[in-house]
C-alpha cells in the first residue's frame, strides 16, 4: 500500500485532481451563490462556466478511471505472483533461517513435521531412505505464516505437520494424535487449542 501511494504521488495525478476539483468547487459556488459584485459577470458567462464544469468533471472521471485501471493491473500482478508461489510450493518446500539464507529444499512427500527447539526449528524429513533432521535458526510462527494454506499446519505449540502426509487422526488415552503411518515417524500430539481445526480438516 505504501509503495502504491508513493507511485501515485510520483505520477502527479493527485495534483491534477486537486486543481480540477478546486476549480469545480469554485465554479459551482459562482453558479449557485454568486456574490453581488460579480453577479452580472456570472450571468453573462453562465454557459461558459457550466461547460467548464462539465469538462472538469470529465477530466476527473478520466483520472479516476486510470487509477482504477492501475489498481486492477496491480491486483493481476499480485495474483500471478501468488500463483507462481503456490506452484513452486507444490514442487518444493524451501526453508530459510532468520537471516533469509536458504537452508533446505525438500519435496512435499518427503517432509513430515517441524519441531520447535528454543530459538531453532527442527525439520524432520525423509532422506536417503531414512528419517533425517535439520536444525535452523527460526521460529515456528514465522514458518507457519510463510506456509499458510500450503499444507503445513500448526497442531501444537511445539509442532507443525505436513497434513498431506498424515494418515490417521486418533484419540489415545485422552490425547489426540496425528499418525503418519510410518514406523520410523512418531505420532505428533494435537493440543486442545488446535483440536477443532484438525477435526474440521479431516472431516472434509
Amino acid at each position: 500500500m505504501r509503495e502504491k501511494l508513493f507511485r501515485y504521488l510520483q505520477s502527479g495525478r493527485h495534483i491534477a485532481i486537486v486543481v480540477l476539483g478546486g476549480w469545480m468547487v469554485v465554479g459551482l459556488v459562482l453558479l449557485l451563490f454568486s456574490p453581488y459584485r460579480i453577479h452580472d459577470w456570472v450571468e453573462e458567462n453562465r454557459y461558459v462556466l457550466m461547460w467548464s464544469e462539465i469538462v472538469v468533471l470529465l477530466c476527473i472521471a478520466v483520472l479516476f478511471a486510470n487509477d482504477a485501471a492501475d489498481a486492477h493491473h496491480l491486483i493481476d500482478q499480485l495474483s500471478e505472483a501468488e500463483k507462481r508461489e503456490m506452484q513452486s510450493s507444490v514442487d518444493m518446500y524451501n526453508f530459510y533461517d532468520e537471516k533469509g539464507e536458504l537452508k533446505l529444499s525438500v519435496k512435499p512427500e518427503k517432509l513430515y513435521y517441524l519441531e520447535a527447539a528454543d530459538n531453532y526449528v527442527k525439520i524432520h524429513y525423509l532422506g536417503n531412505g531414512k528419517m533425517e533432521k535439520l536444525m535452523i535458526r527460526n521460529t515456528l510462527k514465522n514458518i507457519e505464516w510463510r506456509f499458510r494454506d500450503k499444507g503445513l499446519v500448526r497442531c501444537h505449540r511445539s509442532f507443525i505437520v505436513n497434513l498431506n502426509q498424515v494418515q490417521v487422526l486418533r484419540r489415545h488415552e485422552g490425547e489426540v494424535l496425528l499418525d503418519f503411518g510410518e514406523d520410523k515417524v512418531p505420532p505428533i500430539p494435537v493440543s486442545k487449542g488446535y483440536g477443532e481445526k484438525m477435526f474440521a480438516h479431516f472431516a472434509k
